[in-house]
Parts: C-alpha cells; sequence; structure tokens
C-alpha cells in the first residue's frame, strides 16, 4: 500500500471514529462502541508505524511495537469495561 493510499484509510477510519464518538455521547452502544473506536485506533496506529515510519522493511521492530500497541489497548478497554 502506498503512501496516498495508506492516509486515505487514514482518514476514513478518523471518520468513522467521529461518527462512532457521536454515537457514545448520545448514548448509543457505550462500552462496545468505545471497543471498536480502541480497535480503530490500534489499526491507525499500526498502519502510521509500518507505511509513514517504514517498520514494514523492519518486522521484528514493528511487531514490538505492535505487541506495545496491543497490551496498552487492553489496558485501556480493561479501564472502559470497569469504568
Amino acid at each position: 500500500m502506498g503512501l496516498t493510499a495508506t492516509w486515505a484509510v487514514l482518514v476514513g477510519l478518523s471518520l468513522v471514529s467521529t461518527g462512532l464518538a457521536g454515537q457514545i455521547g448520545a448514548g448509543h452502544g457505550g462500552r462496545a462502541v468505545l471497543a471498536v473506536i480502541l480497535l480503530l485506533a490500534w489499526l491507525k496506529a499500526h498502519l502510521i508505524l509500518k507505511h509513514y515510519l517504514g517498520l514494514a522493511r523492519c518486522p521484528p521492530v514493528l511487531r514490538g511495537f505492535d505487541i506495545v500497541l496491543a497490551l496498552t489497548m487492553m489496558a485501556l478497554l480493561g479501564l472502559a469495561l470497569v469504568g
């Protein structure tokens, strides 16, 4: 995927996240919507690391970042579900 295509996907994911955030504010879906927003945030971070920072050329480093991101998102999701 090229940088322009990656940018388009990031814009699309941001629009979806924004739309979903409006659903939380309207009182619809709450925690399930928040989980989807966190998943989209992880995907966006992964795309930025892989394509914009060029970590696709260094899979072990990308994998390390993916693990840290996954653990962070799981912690945030756990806090969201408890709170």
